[in-house]
Parts: structure tokens; sequence; C-alpha cells
């Protein structure tokens, strides 16, 4: 072979070396090998107060917190010291959640954190308190649930259950496991 062709193929080979290596990339590397890119707040609000109504126009829950963080490509709005209220019928308020942090995602699902609460509005209901370290309510139901342990507080009882189903619109709770209750009377307690 003669001179010219091995020149030629030298530098096809330091091309093709040159641009697999591609020492002269556009952008952050670090960026284009894990394929993720941060996704800036569309806002940010503190104090903000959502309404949520019905098909018939009525007040059906109010989601209260903190600080709220809205990111609209991704659907989701994010939750510091969110507080969740139940309305009957568009009705006074009924149930009232709070928890330390929480999801809301644009399809109604409301998604909570650590220290949960949901006390009973009505004085007159069975039970005071719930108490779980997560939840995930769908608005559009009206149900919530989790697989955490769940802890209910009566006037006369303490219940305790690893998970739960409950119904906002029936107020029906039920326990996906019984762990123990603890009932308490005029001079005796009980424990099934």
């Amino acid at each position: 072979m003669n001179r010219n062709v091995w020149l030629f193929l030298a530098l096809i080979f330091v091309i093709g070396s040159l641009l697999i290596w591609r020492p002269f990339g556009d952008g952050d590397e670090s960026q284009q090998e894990t394929g993720f890119r941060e996704v800036a707040p569309d806002f940010t609000a503190s104090g903000l107060i959502m309404r949520i109504y019905d098909t018939d126009g009525k007040l059906a829950h109010r989601i209260a917190a903190e600080k709220m963080t809205h990111y609209e490509p991704i659907g989701l709005t994010e939750l510091t010291s969110p507080v969740y209220i139940v309305h009957a019928d568009g009705e006074a308020a009924n149930w009232q959640i709070i928890a330390e942090q929480g999801s809301f995602y644009d399809d109604k699902t409301l998604v909570l954190e650590r220290n949960i609460q949901i006390n009973s509005l009505d004085h007159e209901d069975f039970m005071d308190r719930v108490e779980t370290s997560y939840l995930v309510i769908n608005t559009l139901t009206e149900t919530m649930e989790t697989e955490q342990p769940v802890t209910i507080y009566g006037k006369n009882f303490v219940m305790r259950g690893e998970g739960m189903v409950a119904d906002l619109r029936t107020q029906v709770l039920e326990f996906k496991k019984h762990v123990e209750s603890t009932y308490f009377g005029n001079n005796a307690t009980a424990t099934q």
C-alpha cells in the first residue's frame, strides 16, 4: 500500500477515536450519566388553602399547609405541615387530618407522612382520634388507606392494628389486621 492510503486510514482512526471519546461534549456530564433533570417549582406559597368541591358544587375538602410548592410538569404539590379537612355534604367539617409532610397529586390523591392524626370534629363520635405514620387519601372516592401501624382512641377504649381502610362518607374504618383492644370501664380495664 502506498503512503497516501496509510495516512488516510490513520486520519479516519483519529477522527473515529475523537468521536467515541467526545472530549468536547455539550452539557453537564453528571446530568447525562443519570438521565435526571431537576424540575423547578412553578410556585411556592405560604398559608395557602385549596378548596375541593363535589360535582354539585358543595365544599367537600380543604387542604391547608404552612408551605405549598407546586410542580406543574409532574402534577405534584408538596405540602409542609398539611391540614386536610373533610366536609360532609358541604356542611360543617367532621374530620381534620394533620401531618408533618404531604404530597397532593393531580389525580386527586393526597399522601400524608409522619405523625398523622385523624381527629373527629364531632364530639359525639365513637372515635376521638386515629394515629398512624403514613396515609393515602383518595379525595374523589373519599377513602383512605395505610399499611402502617394504626392506633384508634375513643372515650373508653384504645385499639391497635396493622393497616386500615376507611371510608370518610360512611365513616367506616376497618383494620387490615387487628392487634389489640383495651376497654376502660368505671373501675376495670379489659384487654382483648
